[in-house]
């Protein structure tokens, strides 16, 4: 689905419900269709219902970025499916009537008891809103200071998914100061965390992750920006080697790249290679080159992350400019 700029509509402007419909999309809790239409004689979806519920809570946005893979919770539910997310993170908040199980029926239109029985489980949840106060290395335990009420302790389970700066991470990840948001689930487990606070090198990297869609690390991405390939050769090794060669490459060069005969790669050039890893990591021939030729300015430009300069300088103990 996609968003319609400043909540207008075409086919909303004679509507009486326009003013409410503008509301709602210019805080991005609803969307229209990808023809920029809305629809709003149309029924609602599951799907649909469950999206805009969760962006109620400001979970599931657009800007969530996901470096961990999550396991279908349902089996009619494709992981490129465009609510996946938003389905998955409202299951997990115990959100979803139980008859929504064994399979979610995403397309299956939405009664007005499904939608009251989630808006009440919605307006019933535990959210404490406040900053971080301490967060052991090695534990799980969160002290909060709320915004509103007594300094509490959260132990966070190991699976509730927890976002930095809107990028999946672990809860060992968050850094006191940071302003944070726990949703507790009906069992009164924090099951989603959400927190915000300076960005550093671990943003950067996960990132980077997210946009390789996962295929590698952030420990990985680490080791090849510091022209370590040692690192991720073997864990990438395979399925490289068939792309260099998809890509032209004889097996020779594919080989030498491969054991880091780079002075055999300078004979060749590094373009197929880029080739290469732009296929495989799913990013741009660019980006994959900048990579390669450790070109800072130029990843800094491609991933279009903010402050990667000063991050990047952190991570690598070097100028960029």
């Amino acid at each position: 689905q996609a968003s319609n700029k400043k909540g207008q509509f075409p086919d909303t402007k004679e509507h009486w419900a326009k003013a409410y419909i503008s509301a709602l999309a210019d805080n991005q809790i609803i969307t229209g269709y990808p023809d920029g239409t809305f629809k709003p004689e149309a029924p609602i979806t599951r799907a649909e219902i469950v999206a805009m519920l969760t962006r109620l809570l400001k979970i599931g946005s657009a800007e969530e970025q996901y470096t961990m893979d999550f396991v279908p919770s349902f089996p009619d539910l494709e992981k490129d499916y465009w609510a996946f997310h938003q389905i998955e993170l409202a299951f997990r908040l115990g959100i979803l009537p139980g008859y929504f199980q064994p399979e979610f029926r995403p397309s299956r239109l939405a009664s007005r008891a499904d939608t009251a029985w989630m808006i009440e489980q919605l307006l019933n949840l535990n959210t404490v809103r406040g900053k971080i106060l301490d967060n052991p290395t090695g534990s799980n335990l969160l002290t909060v200071e709320p915004d509103e009420g007594e300094i509490q302790i959260a132990f966070v389970p190991p699976e509730a998914i927890v976002f930095r700066n809107n990028i999946t991470t672990t809860a060992q990840e968050l850094i006191k100061s940071d302003q944070v948001t726990i949703f507790f689930n009906r069992n009164n487990e924090p099951a989603i965390i959400k927190s915000f606070g300076d960005v550093n090198k671990n943003d950067l990297l996960g990132r980077l992750s997210a946009m390789v869609k996962g295929r590698l690390s952030s420990e990985q991405i680490s080791s090849i920006l510091a022209g370590d390939w040692e690192q991720v050769k073997e864990s990438i090794k395979g399925e490289l080697y068939n792309q260099l060669l998809q890509v032209g490459l004889t097996p020779e060069e594919a080989e030498s790249i491969l054991v880091q005969d780079w002075a055999y790669l300078d004979t060749i050039g590094r373009d197929r290679l880029s080739a290469a890893l732009s296929s495989y990591l799913g990013i741009t021939k660019d980006l994959s080159r900048a990579i390669l030729d450790r070109d800072f300015a130029r990843i800094k430009e491609y991933a279009k992350i903010e402050l990667a300069a000063i991050a990047l300088e952190k991570l690598l103990g070097q100028g960029l400019m």
